[in-house]
């Protein structure tokens, strides 16, 4: 008999979304699945209505409703109800092609991994964007912390991953708290002894766009994250310097862009992020992993932040003419700078 899978899902106002992501759990191509659905009461939608239209439908599907108090407070509720040999997280407002579960389930086996890693869809209002590669990398947590930090392929979100159940013992998502993705995400990473990452894309994420404000309070969250990943990472793996000083330099850069991009950047409120760069950025010019497009950026930020901005703006615009993101998606999930 097949081992367990168990899906945990956070559901709050995605009514418009939630029947294809419900359906496309339901239709996997695993069939051993438990999949608990965490819905956050009182929304003024029918999300609640619809999930238990499906558990009705299918015994598989678990129920959890709750006062919404947050991502961290539902992930938290959904594993106490885990009962499989796995586990793995779809948003509400995601989908997860029909073989995600099956392709994550034979890459951990195949390979006797403990976190098994897929490629992603990104699904705009007007279209999909991905890069389609089958390739598979068989990883230590060096290794995969390495990828992470020079952004070469996954990050520290859930919902591209399975995990053994055992990864999650005595591991709480911390509530009242933003990012709690990368929070946790570099911990589970780290108690892995194998790291199985296949390109090939296999979970849909639908790309939001919120507020100027909130993006930039998002982005100054994220980078106290980065610091504490950092600094856990710098500890145990002392050869990743080089890596962890340009990931931090790119992260500061995206805090300085993103407040130029929505009119928030501030001379005097900035200028910690500015100087940061200008003490960092010369290490980074001098690592040969680095990418020329990406030391120009190093040198703008240390030498030329008008410069920055004109070009930041220009290929944000570019980038609106080609795909539109969702708005107003209660999740409020951002993609990452990665």
């Amino acid at each position: 008999m097949q081992e367990k899978i168990s899906i945990i899902t956070i559901i709050y106002k995605v009514e418009p979304y939630l029947s294809q992501c419900i359906e496309s759990l339901i239709n996997q191509t695993y069939e051993n699945l438990e999949i608990i659905l965490v819905v956050g009461v009182g929304g003024g939608d029918r999300c609640e209505e619809i999930c238990d239209e499906y558990a009705r439908r299918d015994p598989r599907i678990k129920v959890m409703k709750s006062p919404p108090k947050g991502v961290a407070d539902a992930r938290n509720r959904g594993l106490l109800a885990v009962t499989g040999d796995y586990i793995g997280f779809v948003d509400g407002d995601d989908w997860a092609s029909k073989d995600m579960f099956s392709y994550l389930y034979h890459l951990m086996e195949e390979n006797r991994g403990d976190i098994a890693i897929c490629g992603k869809y990104l699904e705009y209002v007007n279209g999909t964007d991905c890069s389609y590669e089958k390739t598979v990398h068989v990883m230590t947590p060096e290794e995969a912390f390495e990828m992470i930090l020079y952004q070469e392929g996954f990050f520290l979100h859930l919902w591209d991953k399975l995990f053994r159940k055992e990864i999650f013992d005595n591991i709480q998502f911390p509530v009242e708290e933003r990012i709690e993705d990368r929070r946790i995400g570099y911990q589970l990473l780290g108690r892995a002894k194998k790291i199985i990452y296949g390109r090939e894309p296999k979970i849909h994420f639908r790309v939001s766009e919120d507020s100027g404000s909130r993006v930039a309070d998002n982005l100054v969250l994220s980078l106290e994250a980065d610091k504490e990943m950092c600094a856990y990472i710098g500890k145990r793996f002392p050869k990743l310097k080089e890596a962890v000083d340009y990931f931090l330099v790119y992260e500061t850069i995206s805090v300085i862009q993103n407040n130029m991009l929505f009119g928030t950047y501030n001379k005097e409120k900035d200028r910690k992020y500015v100087q940061y760069v200008k003490k960092h950025g010369g290490a980074v010019l001098k690592n040969g992993k680095v990418s020329m497009g990406i030391k120009g950026k190093v040198l703008l930020s240390m030498f030329s932040l008008r410069l920055l901005e004109i070009l930041t703006k220009k290929r944000r615009k570019k980038s609106l003419e080609t795909f539109i993101p969702y708005s107003g998606l209660t999740l409020n999930k951002r993609e990452e700078n990665n």
